[in-house]
């Protein structure tokens, strides 16, 4: 896992040296134009493949495959179109992550992170390999070769995946009505929540700006990420026990990972100001500790969420957390905030979630 969030980051630096910080921040905005398509459609099967039946996951894990396969072919279709970038790459990619999703699903079913981060690494080497070597070998790259070289990995997925779920029979993941709210939940919770801020900062600002802000997402989400790896390893004996706290990870345990990741992207932003990075973007990573914190915590407590089957009650808080988000940065930007308005956004928004979900598992109601 570490690994690949690490040649992410390197990634990034090496898009920003070669194509710009502007060129940085459409690619940004094209990434979250995918996490707001992908994960909220492939929701309802990430959900399930941890909680229902041997033969529904096999079912389910096909029709999985498919759509992502759909997807891809959509983004493929839009590709001669040059003023479509965001377009055509937020499909292919949301459509190789969805097939991607359905070949690890059965590691992750299981608990062994260990296993997806390990193909996650493979896969973000290949990309990254590919991509730098063409941004450094050429003396002009251009934005749109360097996105089809990041998403080439994909095909050898997409025949990985394939003969996967070889035998199996499609099925639907639940009920449409369940369907309905897992996918909302992602959409509106989850993928609007956490990268329509992006979006909405590129509408209002600039590429330039996005791509500030991006950087410090980019580098906050990957370590919280490591919450989520923690978490995965109680997929078992919360799935058995319906999601009892007893049988989940300890929360001393999670606030203890949580505040090292968070003093790692502080101290991050402090030494920065004291460097030639440009100032917006200092001020926002310093900021980003404490979302860095949160999202840990938040990520260890959505695993448990699951398990208890409370769709509702994580889509119920998510959107209604998600406007007041979107406003507060609206008006910090009006205020010349820039990034920072962004990561004081995200921030303040993920307290309130943390909140929310905290007095759910911890309150009176259930000590």
């Amino acid at each position: 896992m570490y690994g690949s969030r690490g040649l992410g980051l390197l990634l990034t630096f090496a898009i920003i040296a070669r194509l710009g910080i502007a060129d940085y921040g459409l690619y940004a905005l094209a990434f979250s134009f995918a996490t707001i398509l992908g994960p909220p459609l492939d929701n309802p099967w990430a959900v399930r493949a941890i909680r229902e039946s041997e033969d529904d996951f096999n079912r389910e894990r096909s029709s999985r495959y498919l759509v992502g396969v759909a997807l891809v072919v959509v983004g493929l279709a839009l590709l001669p179109f040059d003023k479509l970038y965001l377009l055509w790459f937020g499909f292919a990619m949301a459509g190789g992550e969805m097939a991607f999703n359905s070949l690890k699903s059965r590691a992750v079913r299981e608990g062994h992170p260990d296993l997806v981060w390990r193909y996650d690494a493979i896969r973000q080497t290949s990309s990254v390999v590919l991509v730098c070597a063409y941004l450094f070998a050429v003396d002009d790259p251009t934005l749109k070769l360097t996105s089809l070289l990041y998403c080439a990995p994909y095909a050898v997925i997409l025949v990985l995946a394939g003969a996967g779920v070889r035998g199996h029979r499609p099925g639907l993941p639940g009920s449409p009505r369940q369907m309905v709210y897992l996918t909302a939940e992602m959409g509106l919770g989850t993928a609007a929540y956490l990268q329509g801020d992006v979006l909405l900062l590129g509408f209002l600002t600039n590429s330039t700006v996005v791509g500030y802000y991006n950087v410090t997402l980019m580098l906050a989400t990957a370590l919280a990420g490591i919450g989520q790896s923690f978490a995965m390893t109680y997929h078992e004996p919360l799935r058995k026990s319906g999601g009892d706290l007893k049988t989940g990870p300890k929360l001393r345990l999670t606030l203890t990972i949580a505040a090292a990741v968070g003093l790692i992207v502080l101290v991050t932003g402090v030494v920065m100001l004291f460097t030639p990075a440009p100032v917006p973007m200092a001020q926002a990573m310093v900021i980003m500790a404490g979302f860095c914190f949160l999202r840990t915590v938040i990520c260890v407590f959505q695993v448990i969420l699951y398990a208890q089957r409370r769709d509702r009650f994580r889509l119920a808080s998510s959107i209604a957390l998600l406007p007041i988000k979107l406003a507060l940065l609206t008006v910090l930007v009006k205020l010349g905030l820039g990034a920072v308005a962004a990561a004081i956004a995200t921030t303040a928004a993920d307290a309130m979630l943390l909140a929310v979900f905290a007095n759910a598992l911890y309150g009176r109601r259930r000590s």
